[in-house]
C-alpha cells in the first residue's frame, strides 16, 4: 500500500513538472507581420494521439477561402467559408499582438512525454511561428490562438453540405 501511495506521489509530482511549474524556457522572437493574414495553421498533438486539434485556414490562387478542420481524426475535412474570415483573424492577430509570441516555449525540467502545440501565422509580408512542448505562453497570449481557434471551430460547426470541399489527410496535405 505505501508503494502505491509513493507511485501516486510521484506520479502527481511528475505532472506537475511536465506543466512548465519550474519555470518555461522561452526562446526566439517574432517581428510583427505586415498586411492581412494569407494562412492560418495550427495544431494540438500529445505524445501518442496526433492530431487532437487541427486547423488550417488559407486564400487559395482562385481567391476561395478554405478551412481544413480536424478534431481526433486523421482526416481534415476542408470547407470553403467567406472571404472576411482572412479579415476577423487579422483582426484578433492585432488585437491579442500575437507577434509578442515566442518561438518556443519548453518546461526547465524536460519531460518526453505530453503535448505539443504550433501555430503559424502567415501574412502579406512576414510571419508569426510558435510552438511548445508541455509549456505555453502566458494567457493573455495563448488567449489570442484558441479565440481563433474557437471561431474557426465555430465556422465549421455551421458550415452547410455545400460548402465541403472534401477531405485530405495529415500525411498528404502539408501543414
Amino acid at each position: 500500500m505505501k508503494y502505491l501511495f509513493t507511485l501516486t506521489c510521484m506520479l502527481g509530482f511528475l505532472n506537475f513538472c511536465s506543466r512548465g511549474n519550474f519555470g518555461t524556457i522561452e526562446e526566439g522572437d517574432n517581428k510583427k507581420p505586415e498586411g492581412p493574414v494569407t494562412s492560418y495553421t495550427y495544431s494540438y498533438s500529445g505524445t501518442m494521439a496526433y492530431p487532437i486539434d487541427y486547423y488550417k485556414l488559407e486564400k487559395l490562387e482562385d481567391g476561395t477561402v478554405q478551412l481544413g478542420y480536424s478534431h481526433y481524426d486523421n482526416d481534415i475535412h476542408l470547407i470553403r467559408v467567406p472571404e472576411e474570415v482572412i479579415t476577423k483573424v487579422t483582426d484578433m492577430v492585432e488585437k491579442y499582438q500575437l507577434w509578442k509570441l515566442k518561438r518556443s516555449y519548453r518546461p526547465k525540467m524536460e519531460i518526453l512525454d505530453g503535448y505539443g502545440w504550433h501555430v503559424y501565422i502567415e501574412c502579406e509580408k512576414g510571419s508569426i511561428s510558435s510552438g511548445g512542448t508541455n509549456a505555453g505562453p502566458k494567457s493573455e497570449l495563448s488567449a489570442g490562438y484558441h479565440s481563433i481557434n474557437n471561431y474557426l471551430d465555430s465556422l465549421y460547426t455551421a458550415a452547410a453540405p455545400e460548402d465541403s470541399l472534401g477531405i485530405a489527410y495529415h500525411n498528404d496535405w502539408g501543414n
